[in-house]
């Protein structure tokens, strides 16, 4: 529908324009997109401005250097650029890759191919246009990764080269704009081979350096293996939380990442230290919610392996387990599941560890609470300082702490019993404080009789 309502605009004020970049890829891949990519020979706003016009759609400029903008349409967005040189070739002259580098004109007639694409495509090679591509964008430095992953291409050996050689160049691309292009390589799954091919290239060590070195990268690669397993049929593994875990996964966890992007970035990342975590959300311009993510992994690995998923899902140790890790507890526990003691498919069938088991447990234990049947308790702050006489402060959080602690893990199911918690935890509070005490006043016992005999 969107590409007739282009068309016919075009044709109406007379425009010659060309259908290009990955719009012609997807279509001769028999790809479905959404998008469209087009170049006109004309003001590139005037176009998008009409074209907006007749799809009753917004518009705006994406890219002053290029004269480039994006009409926002019910079904995709639609990319309008203004030709670039003195003709369609010198515009493909100035794309990255040949597969990339292919128009169709609006007007009728073949596919425009200067480079070759159409034949790289089908013999699956992804090949520069030119020496100069990273020189003149070093973002396709980590484009050409994600076409090869995502498109199944194999990059040819000077492309390789051409990468490896350059790949210190990506430093001046834009931290967010490196991001996308990470998010969207692994948007595709298979993350660890997407990781490797990042390594291999060069890629890694300058983008990520803080998990490039093997002693960090061995474990997240396992770790990203065995995640992909989980994130491949998540309802499979923690069946009983299936509603609550698939709208989880279905919310993105900002504008660039999809909660499993999310979960394969933390993954790789999970043995990063707090302070490396700060540089790389500077970096890379991560979202203050992508960064709490990474924030409450590490902290629940600890720069290291983990604790693994060894606590009790039931009682106060679940309780506590969820709490520590909120508001990631899924992510956390998908994560710890995925890590070293993680079970692996044995003979296509799951084979069934105590990480695993708990991993549900515990998943199970969130679900509940995700879906709101996990009640507060009949006691709050208010009534625990009229019953016990306390004023605001440290001692009364410990004391409702204790509470909740106690009705969450359901080890008290009346407002008689929570009192008696309370006066419990606070009567330990008040031995504990005069044992420290005690322990701080020096003993001058023997002085004072000493003096007296003195005197």
């Amino acid at each position: 529908m969107t590409l007739e309502v282009v068309s016919e605009v075009l044709k109406s004020r007379r425009i010659k324009g060309w259908l290009v970049g990955g719009s012609v890829r997807d279509r001769e891949l028999g790809r479905y997109s959404p998008d469209l990519d087009l170049v006109v020979a004309a003001d590139a706003a005037t176009a998008a401005r009409e074209i907006a016009r007749v799809l009753d759609a917004p518009w705006f400029a994406l890219s002053e250097r290029h004269g480039a903008c994006r009409v926002m349409a019910r079904t995709g967005h639609v990319d309008v650029a203004a030709l670039r040189g003195d003709g369609i070739a010198d515009d493909l002259a100035q794309r990255d890759f040949t597969v990339n580098a292919m128009a169709v004109p609006f007007e009728g007639g073949a596919i425009v191919d200067p480079f070759r694409g159409l034949a790289h495509l089908r013999q699956s090679r992804l090949v520069a246009v030119s020496q100069s591509i990273f020189r003149d964008d070093p973002l396709r430095l980590m484009r050409a990764p994600r076409f090869a992953h995502n498109l199944g291409l194999e990059p040819d050996a000077a492309l390789v080269r051409a990468v490896q050689s350059e790949a210190s160049l990506i430093v001046c691309a834009a931290g967010e704009r490196v991001t996308t292009e990470m998010a969207l390589t692994l948007s595709a799954g298979r993350s660890a081979e997407a990781v490797r091919r990042w390594r291999d290239l060069g890629l890694l060590e300058v983008v990520l350096p803080e998990v490039a070195a093997d002693e960090k990268l061995a474990p997240a690669l396992a770790l990203l293996e065995r995640l992909d397993e989980l994130l491949s049929s998540p309802t499979e593994w923690f069946l009983t939380s299936r509603r609550s875990l698939t709208e989880r996964l279905a919310t993105p966890v900002d504008g660039v990442m999809s909660r499993p992007v999310a979960l394969r970035m933390a993954g790789l990342l999970h043995r990063s230290t707090v302070s490396e975590n700060l540089g790389i959300a500077r970096r890379l311009k991560l979202s203050r919610p992508m960064h709490g993510l990474l924030q409450t992994v590490t902290g629940y690995f600890g720069g290291g392996p983990g604790r693994g998923l060894s606590v009790s899902p039931s009682g106060r140790p679940g309780v506590l387990f969820l709490w520590e890790v909120a508001p990631w507890e899924p992510e956390v526990i998908m994560l710890a599941a995925a890590g070293p003691a993680a079970p692996a498919r044995e003979n296509g069938s799951a084979a069934l560890g105590s990480s695993l088991e708990c991993a549900r447990s515990l998943m199970g234990l969130w679900s509940e609470r995700a879906a709101g049947r996990v009640s507060s308790p009949p006691l709050d702050g208010t009534v625990l300082m009229e019953e016990l006489g306390l004023a605001p402060g440290p001692l009364l959080g410990r004391l409702v702490r204790e509470v909740r602690l106690a009705w969450e893990a359901g080890e008290v199911r009346s407002r008689d019993g929570l009192l008696a918690v309370a006066r419990g935890a606070l009567e330990a509070d008040r031995e504990e404080a005069g044992q420290e005490k005690g322990e701080e006043s020096p003993d001058m016992s023997g002085d004072s009789s000493g003096t007296r005999s003195a005197g």
